[in-house]
C-alpha cells in the first residue's frame, strides 16, 4: 500500500516535526537528569559514599550504564505516546500524529520500530531525517521504513450558535 492511497490527512512539514521534537527533547531532559540520578544512586558502592571516594571500575560501569538507559527511557517515552493517543506532548502542541500507513492503531511494536528507525536515521548528520525534503510525500526514511507517517492534524473547532 503506497502512502497517497490513505493519505486524508496532509504530511506534516519538517519544520513542524522538528519544532515539536524541541518541545519533546526539553521533556526528555528532565526525564533523562532522573534517569541518571537514579543510575548513579543505585550504582555507587555505599562505601564509596561514605568515604568520598570512587573507584575506577565503578565509574565506568556507572557511565557505561548511563547511555543505554537513558536511550531505553526515551524510547518508552515515545512509545507510550505514540502507543496511547498518537502524539507526544510536543506532537500535541504543534498539532500533529502518528500514524500507520494502514489507519490501524500503532502497538507497542509498531512503535518501538519506529523508535529503533529513529534513531538510526539520526547517524550520520540526521541524513534520516532530510530524507524528508527530497521525498515527494514528504516523508523522512524512518517514516517509510516503520510504514507510519507523521501527519498535520488541526484542532477541530467548536461551532458556536
Amino acid at each position: 500500500m503506497s502512502v497517497p492511497e490513505v493519505a486524508k490527512l496532509p504530511t506534516a512539514r519538517l519544520w513542524r516535526r522538528l519544532a515539536a521534537g524541541v518541545y519533546d527533547g526539553l521533556l526528555l531532559i528532565a526525564i533523562n537528569a532522573i534517569v541518571a540520578a537514579v543510575v548513579v544512586n543505585l550504582l555507587t558502592p555505599k562505601v564509596a559514599v561514605e568515604k568520598h571516594t570512587l573507584t575506577v571500575l565503578s565509574a565506568s560501569i556507572r557511565y557505561g550504564l548511563m547511555l543505554p538507559a537513558m536511550l531505553l527511557a526515551t524510547g518508552l517515552f515515545f512509545a507510550y505516546f505514540w502507543v496511547h493517543s498518537q502524539q507526544t506532548l510536543g506532537m500535541q502542541t504543534w498539532h500533529i500524529r502518528l500514524e500507520r500507513w494502514d489507519q490501524e492503531r500503532l502497538s507497542w511494536r509498531d512503535a518501538c520500530v519506529r523508535y529503533l528507525w529513529a534513531l538510526a536515521c539520526l547517524f550520520p548528520a540526521g541524513l534520516g531525517y532530510w530524507w524528508a525534503l527530497l521525498d515527494r510525500h514528504g516523508l523522512s526514511l524512518h517514516d517509510r521504513l516503520s510504514r507510519t507517517r507523521v501527519v498535520f492534524a488541526p484542532p477541530l473547532r467548536s461551532k458556536r450558535h
